[in-house]
């Protein structure tokens, strides 16, 4: 049987980002943390799809000493609650060069080498151009969540408005 997986970013994919001196970025504190309306049915329907959910987030902020790693955990375990089967975390900033930082595919990789899913069938959903780079890296069909507008092509790559068209979109190829 084949395994089916869907990477998901985090900030601006699953929760609300948090305007902060005038632009719209990641929260910090488990307080600004919103879940964004329609997230946990869509993750509830990629779970009945027989899917793994993974999400793959950036969190520069904890090596930049603005988050600390007490609110991320707060701010993960209500994600974990909405049925997301594991979260990996690059703390990292750009300027440390490691290999898990989106674009970089190192936390996609991680999953898949932990877990034999090599033959999945996979799919990355993002909001950011690095999403989107890390998930055609190791060969996912991409979702790209940009608002109204999108015009997508003809091909295995989508864009929608929100997770919940996404996975409508996603569920849809299978």
């Amino acid at each position: 049987m084949t395994r089916k997986v869907v990477f998901l970013d985090r900030d601006g994919v699953i929760n609300q980002l948090v305007k902060r001196d005038g632009k719209f970025v990641s929260p910090r504190t488990f307080d600004d943390f919103v879940i964004t309306p329609g997230v946990p049915a869509a993750v509830g329907k990629l779970n009945e799809c027989g899917f793994e959910v993974v999400v793959v987030t950036n969190q520069p902020d904890i090596s930049r000493g603005l988050m600390k790693l007490e609110e991320l955990e707060l701010m993960h375990r209500l994600v974990r609650t909405i049925g997301v089967l594991e979260i990996r975390v690059c703390p990292h900033s750009d300027e440390d060069n490691c290999e898990c930082r989106k674009p970089k595919p190192g936390l996609l990789m991680g999953y898949l080498e932990e877990n034999s899913a090599f033959d999945s069938v996979m799919w990355m959903v993002g909001d950011q151009p690095r999403d989107w780079q890390a998930g055609e890296a190791v060969g996912a069909k991409i979702v790209r969540i940009i608002g109204s507008g999108c015009e997508y092509e003809a091909t295995d790559n989508y864009c929608s408005e929100n997770l919940l068209e996404a996975v409508e979109k996603i569920v849809a190829s299978i």
